[in-house]
């Protein structure tokens, strides 16, 4: 059986290596391109 200490390490190594895959898969199938509308609504309301 894995000492409490040992168990601590393992979630934290965990942890960290998680990070940032969410927001990454996110901008893999979304992308990070905005859209026509979201590009040009804008610039067409300034005029």
């Amino acid at each position: 059986m894995a000492s409490p200490t040992k168990k601590t390490r393992m979630i934290r190594k965990k942890k960290r290596s998680k990070i940032g895959k969410e927001n990454k898969r996110k901008k893999r199938n979304q992308g990070t391109t905005l859209s026509y509308e979201a590009l040009f609504s804008a610039s067409e309301n300034q005029n």
